[in-house]
């Protein structure tokens, strides 16, 4: 606050002055006071305050500066330097302040002026007027006039209990207080030594600082070019080559100098033969995906294999949301590869050298070493996790039995609408890049052969029709139990998108738009809508966004059951999550359809 009055006065004094006498350049002003003289004690009091003279607000700062620097020691026993180094450059600053001040208002009045000066009219002057003003009251009175100001705006930033400090215009005669006097003495002494300095100045070597900085700068923008030239090549390769090392640096940094013990002193849980099968299916998938990344459908299959261990993985710890989702989006992300490997050659472009795979293969191994190292390292520690205050407040404060979902629409539901946001903005750019776009899907396969010419078989489509209303039936029980049992608006989004895409996949894009007649950009916008409005409502009732609430209804057959406001949210998240999935897949699958037909091909 201090340095914004002081300095701003002093801006718009400079301002006034090279408004009135045509230059700023003191080297040829002076007198002004004579012809300026409202002007140029506005000008004093400012210039004075940032010299740091008593009864002035920049006193208080220059004080609290110095008395700062006798509290600390960053240097040791050398920590004497800091004062002392503080002490010079105060001088320093009433050097230049009684410079301004003596070059610029006393002596004779130039006669060569660009313009006659002369004191300027009453509304330049008021802006200068109440910042002098300020530096005067603020010296005087500081603990009154900025005293709350500055409790406010420190208790806002610590959060806590402000630490000890004293607004005053006096603290005693203690060392700040001393040394602000020798910075005031010093400095008067060293603007009136000024032309000994000057000379002395005039006759050391010519250093153009302009110059250095623009030199450095021209270095610093060639190296930055070379850097930039080694590291971002294009290859995605390289690139992940470099952040896999520099994570292996960085994790095995601390016990490489000894920090501590890679293992704690937590014991593994035990291993059964189930768990042992499962890792070596899972290890002999990923190991045979990286083996065989050539044949892509292969490798698409070999990384489905690891998406269904893990999905078995979370069964086995008691996951079964993220069982269902694993498996949910196991099957999107299958299709979604498919789709585009239709446009693409089946077969892989040729593997680096022999020396490229083997530095691979070792970087990889390191990886798999270092992550391994650091699950070890988690696991065999003891931590605080923060499941138990969920396990206690989901049926009480959320109203449901399934902490998971009661998390995701209640707990966090904001970070979800969040979520669920981008994935709509996300599907509507992936329809924005694809409409127009038309590609030539290839008409045979990696040998030769033709694609079969019945592009839907009848066999798939009538197995899939009849599954399209139980799948829908599926999906709508595991919405409406996701509240209190495994399921919920996510995992039953991805199951209607999914069985919508079969009957796209079975029977095609006409006839299956002949019978869902949807366009799937308003369904997103009803989604967020729907979620928005859910978190709206409870702003009506005193409550921030998103604050849900529950109650148990009592109806003649049904009987007695809870509805939750939640409910609604989780409606915004399954009809983003159908929308965003479909808008996405559908129009991706009608590239290599349009481009097929478009050349004649089946």
């Amino acid at each position: 606050i201090n340095h914004a009055t002081f300095k701003a006065s002093l801006f718009m004094a400079a301002g006034i002055i090279d408004h009135e006498a045509g230059t700023r350049d003191m080297r040829r002003l002076g007198g002004l006071r004579r012809v300026m003289p409202h002007t140029a004690a506005l000008a004093m009091v400012a210039a004075a305050a940032m010299a740091g003279v008593p009864l002035l607000n920049g006193f208080l700062s220059k004080e609290m500066f110095f008395e700062e620097t006798l509290r600390v020691a960053p240097l040791g026993a050398a920590s004497w330097l800091l004062p002392v180094a503080v002490t010079v450059a105060g001088a320093f600053s009433v050097a230049y302040s009684v410079r301004f001040i003596h070059d610029s208002f006393f002596g004779p009045l130039p006669a060569d002026l660009p313009k006659v000066p002369h004191e300027p009219p009453r509304w330049m002057k008021i802006p200068v007027e109440v910042l002098v003003a300020l530096c005067l009251l603020v010296g005087i009175l500081p603990a009154l006039l900025v005293g709350p100001i500055l409790a406010l705006a420190s208790g806002a930033v610590l959060g806590g209990d402000l630490p000890a400090y004293s607004l005053a215009i006096w603290h005693g005669f203690n060392t700040a207080f001393v040394m602000s006097l020798l910075a005031l003495a010093a400095g008067i002494v060293i603007y009136t030594l000024r032309r000994p300095i000057f000379a002395f100045h005039e006759r050391l070597p010519r250093i153009e600082g302009k110059q250095l900085f623009e030199s450095f700068i021209a270095g610093l923008t060639a190296f930055a070019a070379v850097a930039t030239a080694r590291l971002e090549n294009g290859s995605l390769q390289r690139y992940v080559l470099l952040l896999v090392l520099a994570a292996l640096v960085a994790g095995a940094t601390p016990f490489l100098a000894g920090h501590g013990p890679l293992l704690g002193g937590i014991g593994m849980t035990p291993v059964d033969p189930v768990s042992i099968v499962a890792a070596l299916v899972l290890a002999g998938g990923v190991l045979a995906a990286t083996l065989l990344h050539r044949e892509r459908l292969v490798a698409i299959v070999l990384v489905g294999v690891a998406g269904l261990v893990l999905a078995l993985a979370f069964v086995k710890f008691s996951a079964p949301d993220l069982a269902l989702t694993q498996l949910s989006v196991e099957v999107v992300t299958i299709v979604l590869l498919l789709l585009a490997l239709h446009l693409l050659p089946q077969r892989g472009a040729a593997d680096s050298s022999s020396a490229r795979r083997a530095r691979d293969w070792a970087v990889a191994g390191l990886a798999g070493l270092g992550a391994t190292g650091l699950t070890l390292a988690v696991l065999t520690r003891p931590y605080e996790t923060i499941a138990g205050y969920f396990l206690d407040n989901s049926l009480p404060g959320g109203g449901g039995t399934n902490v998971v979902n009661v998390i995701l629409v209640d707990f966090r539901g904001y970070d979800t609408f969040g979520e669920i946001a981008v994935l709509g903005i996300a599907a509507v750019a992936i329809y924005a890049l694809l409409d127009g776009l038309r590609l030539t899907a290839p008409d045979r396969d990696a040998s030769g052969r033709a694609w079969s010419a019945e592009r839907h078989p009848i066999i798939m489509a009538s197995i899939t029709r009849p599954l399209l209303p139980l799948a829908l039936l599926v999906s709508v029980f595991i919405f409406l139990r996701g509240h209190n049992l495994p399921g919920g608006g996510f995992i039953a989004g991805l199951v209607t998108a999914v069985a919508m895409l079969i009957q796209y996949i079975a029977s095609g894009a006409a006839w299956t738009q002949e019978r869902l007649r949807l366009d799937y950009h308003p369904v997103i916008a009803c989604g967020l809508l729907f979620a928005g409005l859910t978190g709206l409502g409870s702003l009506f009732f005193d409550h921030p966004f998103l604050t849900s609430t529950f109650g148990h209804i009592h109806w003649p057959v049904v009987g007695e059951f809870e509805l939750a406001s939640a409910l609604a949210f989780d409606l915004g998240v399954y009809l983003t999550v159908v929308g965003a999935v479909l808008l996405a897949l559908v129009n991706l699958g009608r590239l290599g359809m349009t481009g097929r037909t478009a050349k004649g091909g089946a």
